[in-house]
């Protein structure tokens, strides 16, 4: 787990400084918390740097009429400074400006709009601009700018994004690059379990079961065993390929919590599953198991 959050830490990192992860040289082997600690320091200083410039530019906006000030930020500030000078604007002016710069081009500014800074405008967003944007970065395959969002928007307003959002996998993508637990735990929560099957099918499609077992990590006993139960409710194909990939990964601590969240029913599917499988993968979850402090009685059940 902390190697798959170590990836997603560096980069967000590199996404934030402007290079490649392979670049970050030293900084690569960083811990999380030290690579998070490192995206925070740069953020800070990109944006201190040049806060009188972003100010200027914001106050330009605002001489011109809204629809003069849309043709100039286009022009002549680009997407990538847009997104620092709104940081500098008040909600009001940010929000007209919005309304007249085409949706591509507002899905570029989310590239380099910190959340924290512009969550004011952000939050009174309307809740079908937003999904538009979303729609777009999500085509352009931005989930971790997406993820970074997920903080800064109501309740209401995420739930009509994932509900626009039309590929499991990317769900699974996104909700891998979300900090938040809580936030996390609240959008699972509005989904129901047909649609969160199609994310475990997915993840065996696209090789995402690490991406899907580390996103439920960290979150409640009640959310990690919804998760659990409806991996032992999937085809045997889905199931052997979330055994893969904790072998090939070393996932199986996260497996072995899976299996002692789960139903009776559900270990049950499990071992019969486990019984015509690859040996090593027996071994490998009672290890685990084991290592968890799981009781005789249920690592029996699946040695059966």
């Amino acid at each position: 787990m902390s190697t798959l959050l170590q990836q997603a830490e560096r980069i967000k990192l590199a996404r934030v400084l402007g290079c490649d992860a392979s670049d970050l040289g030293a900084l690569a082997a960083c811990e999380e918390s030290e690579l998070r600690a490192a995206r925070a320091v740069a953020s800070n200083a990109l944006f201190g740097r040049h806060r009188g410039l972003f100010a200027k530019l914001a106050s330009a906006t605002r001489l011109l009429p809204t629809g003069l000030s849309a043709q100039f930020t286009q022009k002549f500030i680009g997407p990538t400074l847009s997104g620092r000078v709104a940081s500098e604007m008040e909600p009001k002016q940010a929000l007209a400006l919005a309304d007249k710069l085409p949706v591509p081009f507002l899905a570029s500014v989310c590239l380099s709009l910190d959340p924290g800074r512009s969550g004011p405008i952000i939050r009174a967003m309307p809740a079908a601009r937003v999904v538009d944007v979303a729609k777009e970065l999500q085509r352009n395959g931005e989930h971790i700018v997406m993820a970074q969002f997920a903080d800064a928007l109501s309740d209401a307003v995420v739930a009509a994004v994932m509900d626009a959002i039309d590929a499991p996998s990317d769900l699974l993508r996104i909700g891998f690059y979300i900090e938040s637990k809580t936030r996390l735990e609240t959008i699972i929560a509005g989904m129901d379990d047909e649609r969160l099957g199609q994310a475990l099918v997915a993840a065996q499609a696209e090789s995402l079961w690490p991406q899907a077992l580390a996103m439920v990590d960290g979150t409640s006993d009640t959310l990690r065993g919804r998760m659990a139960n409806l991996i032992a409710a999937q085809s045997e194909d889905v199931i052997r390929g979330a055994f893969s990939a904790a072998q090939q990964q070393a996932l199986w601590p996260m497996m072995a919590d899976a299996v002692m969240l789960m139903s009776p029913d559900s270990r049950q599917r499990i071992a019969s599953v486990l019984e015509d499988a690859n040996a090593e993968w027996k071994e490998a979850l009672q290890s685990a198991l084991s290592a968890q402090g799981a009781s005789d009685e249920l690592i029996a059940e699946l040695a059966a």
